[in-house]
């Protein structure tokens, strides 16, 4: 049983918990806390993982890392949390990107840069399937396919904007 603390709507913690289930939500105006982290390699590629197939949400979609921030965790612990339990790496250099909030829940975008091999990590039986570096252009198609999860399309313009302004090696600007 999984238990997360509940938010206001300024992501202030209100002394409540939740029992996180796949079927039911916060009641309304109470938000739960979930991350997503992107990893991005030297070579400006985005580690993206496949979803279970046995998995309630969205099984066999493309997503970043990420899931519920655990009762009297940090979103930053949960973050590093989730590459653990979900890839079987240690990365605790993340850089917070942005939050936005949905109809239930928060959603911290964390960011860090590794360049480890695919081969090397340990992911989840259930929850990942599958996992792959992709370019920009990769991650577009896939979500233009519909492959990846729909709660990308909420904040992905913004966050390529971001990435592409400050993450991604711009080799004009090295020159």
């Amino acid at each position: 049983m999984e238990i997360v603390d509940l938010y206001n709507n300024k992501k202030e913690k209100i002394n409540k918990t939740w029992e996180r289930q796949s079927t039911k939500e916060p009641p309304q105006g109470e938000y739960k806390l979930n991350v997503h982290v992107w990893i991005i390699n030297n070579n400006n590629e985005l580690l993206i993982q496949k979803r279970g197939k046995t998995l309630k949400r969205y099984p066999n979609k493309w997503n970043f890392t990420g899931g519920a921030i655990d009762q009297n965790e940090t979103s930053l612990e949960g973050a590093i949390r989730e590459l653990k339990e979900e890839l079987g790496i240690n990365i605790e250099n993340l850089e917070f990107l942005l939050s936005f909030k949905r109809e239930h829940d928060f959603v911290d975008v964390w960011i860090g840069k590794t360049n480890i091999n695919i081969n090397d990590l340990k992911p989840s039986k259930r929850e990942v399937q599958e996992i792959k570096w992709v370019t920009i252009q990769e991650l577009k198609d896939l979500i233009n396919k519909n492959e990846f999860v729909p709660s990308i399309k909420l904040y992905y313009s913004l966050f390529e904007n971001l990435l592409n302004k400050c993450y991604i090696n711009n080799k004009k600007n090295n020159q």
